[in-house]
């Protein structure tokens, strides 16, 4: 009988979502749950992700000023996800005023 070889419990989850083609999906989750340190304090505080869904973010704000504002950061906001997800996880970022959450 062959002894298989023995791999630390990360490399193995990585390899299983990799197979299963799931690693995407969890760095999209990722960014979701990791939101504040992601886009930092005021931005966290004045939006919310929603989903992300074929490459585009879907990110609730709480004002047309605040939807703007990150319109304009947009490309600076995918770039540092994307660095932070080690690859192209997001292409676009949408935005809905949704006041009511904050």
């Amino acid at each position: 009988m062959k002894k298989k070889e023995i791999i630390p419990l990360k490399q193995a989850l990585e390899e299983f979502f990799k197979e299963k083609k799931w690693s995407k999906k969890i760095k999209g989750y990722q960014i979701i749950s990791n939101w504040e340190n992601l886009a930092g304090k005021e931005i966290s505080q004045s939006s919310q992700p929603i989903k992300l869904q074929d490459k585009c973010l879907f990110l609730a704000v709480k004002s047309n000023v605040w939807a703007n504002e990150l319109n304009l950061r947009k490309g600076e906001l995918i770039e540092k996800i994307n660095r932070e997800a080690g690859e192209k996880i997001i292409s676009n970022i949408l935005f809905k005023i949704r006041r009511s959450q904050f």
